[in-house]
């Protein structure tokens, strides 16, 4: 039968295996690697939300979240499989879109690199949602169909708010957190282990 100790010291000290529900609070000096995890996953998601803020300030709507649903959203879990912990962090599923840009059906100034790209011919199915920028627009007298085209047309310019929450859970503040946390609860050798995932 498989050592099942990870598993044991996650109920012991969280009670339940998994965060859900649970205070999102920081320790300061983690005694598992539950405490750990915990860490990790608060972290990011502030950083993701953060980093969204950030970047939307002075933005035009040609590549400003309009709605606000993919920042109301942004949550994350911490679970246990086993002996395999993970920390997953939810966003809606067009982040990417904002993160990478979406070069337009007729200009790709705006994502040349995106793997993203709005379809010809002009139609409901290729063109961005009514829905997602009708208030927006309304409040703003823009007519909605116009926007849609002009986004449909010129794309969306990147963001990078994702790219810059990654950079930092593998280089940045995130990282060097990461590693004190993982000392202070004597699991820095499971730190080359988590740096795969990261990758990924």
């Amino acid at each position: 039968m498989a050592d099942n100790s990870l598993y044991k010291n996650f109920e012991d000290n969280k009670g339940v295996p998994s965060f859900q529900g649970q205070p999102e609070t920081i320790v300061d000096k983690p005694k598992s690697i539950a405490d750990v995890m915990n860490n990790l996953g608060i972290r990011l998601k502030d950083e993701t939300l953060l980093q969204i803020d950030n970047r939307q300030e002075g933005s035009s709507y040609t590549f400003k979240e309009t709605s606000g649903k993919l920042r109301s959203t942004v949550r994350y879990t911490t679970d246990i499989f086993g002996e395999t912990f993970a920390t997953d962090l939810y966003l809606e599923d067009y982040y990417d879109f904002i993160n990478k840009g979406v070069r337009g059906a007729e200009s790709s100034e705006r994502a040349p690199g995106s793997n993203y790209s709005y379809k010809k011919p002009a139609s409901n199915e290729t063109m961005p949602p009514y829905s997602a920028l009708k208030e927006w627009s309304e409040r703003r007298g823009l007519n909605v169909f116009a926007v849609r085209r002009s986004i449909w047309s010129k794309g969306i310019k990147q963001n990078g708010y994702f790219d810059k929450v990654v950079a930092d859970a593998k280089n940045g503040e995130i990282h060097s957190l990461l590693i004190q946390d993982l000392k202070s609860a004597g699991q820095l050798g499971i730190l080359q282990e988590i740096k795969k995932i990261i990758k990924q």
